[in-house]
């Protein structure tokens, strides 16, 4: 009986463990930090790493709140998407990411590497003027 039991709950126990493991896909792409986006990105350039880690916030509107925010903030005054922008400065983008920002939380060197950040600043002040 005893047994029985045992092997009911091992076997109940791999199928759970195998059902979880289908129901989260894993990431595709190879980067390092835990991210937060469902965007699969490949690579690490700044680009890759908005769309990895921003855009789900940050994307194009009507859905995105990051977007909202900034443009109901700035009133057409500075483009509302972030990789859209010409005033961005490398440090500016650091300092909030890491800071947080209104409802924006602050993102720790587990979530987004401080490699990773800086060339993700780096793509978000290209157009800086």
């Amino acid at each position: 009986m005893i047994r029985s039991c045992a092997f009911v709950l091992t076997a109940a126990l791999a199928a759970s463990a195998a059902n979880a493991k289908d129901a989260v896909p894993a990431f595709s792409g190879a980067m390092p930090g835990a991210g937060w986006s469902a965007v699969s990105v490949p690579g690490d350039t700044g680009e890759h790493i908005f769309r990895h880690y921003c855009f789900e916030c940050h994307g194009p509107l009507p859905d995105k709140p990051g977007t909202a925010a900034l443009r109901a903030k700035y009133n057409g005054a500075v483009p509302a998407r972030l990789d859209e922008r010409t005033d961005l400065s490398t440090e500016f983008v650091i300092y909030t990411v890491r800071h947080g920002v209104s409802v924006m939380p602050a993102a720790r060197k587990t979530e987004i590497t401080d490699a990773e950040l800086k060339a993700l600043a780096d793509y978000l002040a290209r157009n800086r003027k």
